[in-house]
């Protein structure tokens, strides 16, 4: 079909899912312009409390605590209205702000900062299974796009069932406790995908088909299946832990940790695709094992970045 100033445009299977996200989002876009409505971030009053008893836990006694006046000095903090605790703490903040035009990263705890960690890497694992399965599958299985497709849809239909497993899960265990387990599930999943036969086979073919050793299509297929929904899964944890450590100061405004946590993820995935095109260059032959092995160590090393700050990220039930 024709389109003005365009030319001629083809919809075909690889330009028909671009129009046909284009379309959705337009309608979504338009629904979110007429019908949205900013909601009332009750989520912030629960950061702030938990603040608030952070501080008066880790305040030895009243005298230190600012005083105005005499009443204030003596009044016991159960028995200060919330309310005034959360105007003045929000009074301070936004003092705080105004002092210094970075203080989203004075802000920051190591919490903050650990949660955004594992954002980061998580994404290079993902686009590292996801992003590259074209490019892996055509050059060792001989794979159409048919064939990634009926994957990709396999891989989409497990996110549901998985995240509300998680859901359930969540209501028993802390999200600190869970990123553990489905991150360790991630790196099995990513090792499975490890081709050993090819570090000591010098074939130039697809793959070492007749080696029982290497990763066949069978067993590629498994080992993403079970390296997404972990990747997946993980995520849910993570950003149900982000919301709960991220400073109230940073959970206000537009440039704010959500903001932050979206950057980051875009960037991961950014960087797992550059690593894919260079990969790539290197050796398509190997480019499996060029992809997983670094994404596994990357895992692992999130895996020993929550184990190390476990103690700082409990949440309080």
């Amino acid at each position: 079909f024709n389109l003005p100033f365009l030319g001629t445009q083809y919809f075909n299977g690889m330009t028909g899912p671009g129009y046909v996200m284009a379309c959705a989002w337009g309608v979504y876009g338009l629904i979110i312009l007429l019908f949205f409505n900013e909601p009332t971030r009750s989520g912030i009053t629960e950061l702030k409390r938990r603040e608030t008893a952070a501080l008066a836990t880790e305040t030895p006694n009243h005298a230190e605590l600012p005083a105005t006046n005499a009443s204030e000095s003596t009044t016991p903090l159960e028995d200060i209205d919330e309310g005034q605790i959360f105007t003045k703490l929000q009074h301070f903040n936004d003092n705080a702000c105004a002092r210094s035009k970075f203080h989203i990263f004075k802000h920051a705890t190591r919490a903050m900062i650990t949660c955004m960690t594992i954002i980061y890497v998580k994404r290079i694992a993902l686009e590292s299974i996801v992003g590259s399965t074209s490019i892996v599958t055509k050059n060792r299985y001989n794979w159409s796009i048919k064939n990634v497709g009926e994957l990709h849809l396999l891989n989409g239909m497990i996110v549901i069932p998985v995240t509300i497993y998680c859901g359930w899960l969540s209501s028993f265990y802390q999200d600190r406790h869970l990123i553990l387990i489905f991150m360790s599930i991630t790196l099995f999943g990513m090792m499975s995908l490890i081709d050993v036969t090819d570090f000591l086979s010098d074939n130039d073919g697809n793959y070492n088909e007749n080696n029982w050793f290497a990763v066949g299509p069978k067993r590629y297929i498994l080992g993403s299946v079970i390296a997404f929904s972990g990747v997946e899964a993980c995520e849910s944890f993570v950003a149900s832990l982000l919301s709960k450590v991220v400073p109230s100061e940073l959970a206000t405004g537009t440039f704010n940790a959500g903001l932050l946590a979206t950057l980051v993820g875009t960037g991961g995935r950014a960087t797992g695709d550059v690593v894919i095109t260079v990969l790539g260059l290197v050796s398509l032959r190997h480019i499996l094992n060029l992809l997983m092995v670094p994404s596994c160590a990357l895992v692992l090393l999130s895996i020993g970045l929550v184990s190390f700050n476990y103690d700082i990220l409990y949440i309080a039930p």
